[in-house]
């Protein structure tokens, strides 16, 4: 199976980006490719996770934040037991440094062809609504799909 789901690319640049990832056979989420592989930078980093801007935030978000663990692996049961619990640390340590008042948090876990995600490598998304945005769509966050093959 491919390390992307290009079904559920939302624009044009990320799907050619995921399409040359998946041709170099290439996880941009890895620890030895995050930061030449992906545009922004990340703001914080711990023993397991990153956290970084998505390169391709949603639409009407104020901001979305990838919130990346660091081993390559598909499902939260597969991290070690530090990981897990430091995720909720990473969570509170975005809320304080961005002033967060309200925002939501989604992480798919397992086959990224039917729950949404992008790319087989495991990631939660911070997500901000833009309230002054003259778009007053919702911010959706894809949770489950059906593989079109």
């Amino acid at each position: 199976m491919a390390q992307y789901n290009f079904d559920a690319a939302r624009a044009k640049e990320q799907l050619d980006r995921m399409i040359d990832l998946d041709r170099r056979k290439v996880c941009a989420f890895c620890p030895k490719n995050i930061k030449s592989e992906t545009t922004s930078k990340i703001i914080i980093e711990t023993d397991n996770w990153y956290v970084k801007n998505n390169d391709f935030p949603y639409k009407n978000t104020k901001y979305h934040f990838l919130l990346i663990s660091k081993k390559h692996v598909k499902t939260i049961n597969s991290l070690s037991k530090s990981a897990r619990s430091e995720f909720l640390d990473i969570v509170a340590l975005v809320e304080v440094k961005y002033s967060l008042t309200s925002y939501g948090v989604g992480m798919r876990s397992g086959d990224m062809r039917y729950n949404g995600g992008s790319v087989e490598h495991l990631h939660a998304q911070l997500l901000v609504g833009d309230k002054d945005s003259e778009d007053k769509d919702p911010v959706r966050f894809k949770m489950s799909s059906q593989p079109k093959n």
